[in-house]
């Protein structure tokens, strides 16, 4: 419960992000993610898209490591990271805009999202509504 907390301020929201946040991804990540892939008969092979929450660096380096992916498949992650920063939750929705914006937008995206707690989230969209 510690490795992700929202204090309420007078000044507005504080975050706070343990530094054992891409351990518990490291360990995590990889199975959760074929679970839900194998259950629309998909593989990591077979998704032309990632929208990964850029929570930081070490988070997208770990993901793509653990999941054997090459540094082109999160690049729209890391620039919507180093463009806009950590906004929370939005931020993975700035990631899909930037590959729906692509001139032939991917047919299969996984999008990945961490949240209070450590809660990571994953789902898959799929087909021609991807399109902008």
């Amino acid at each position: 419960a510690d490795h992700m907390t929202w204090e309420v301020t007078d000044l507005g929201f504080r975050m706070g992000l343990s530094p054992k946040v891409p351990a518990v991804l490291a360990a995590h990540v990889h199975g959760l993610v074929e679970q839900v892939l194998s259950k629309h008969g998909r593989s990591i092979a077979d998704v032309d898209g990632w929208a990964v929450h850029p929570g930081g660096p070490k988070i997208l380096d770990v993901v793509q490591e653990r999941l054997g992916l090459p540094a082109a498949a999160l690049a729209d992650s890391r620039a919507v990271l180093a463009a806009h920063g950590n906004c929370s939750s939005p931020t993975v929705l700035l990631v899909l805009n930037e590959l729906r914006r692509r001139p032939v937008p991917p047919q299969r995206i996984v999008m990945l999202a961490f949240g209070p707690g450590l809660t990571l989230y994953v789902t898959l969209l799929e087909g021609s509504t991807l399109a902008a």
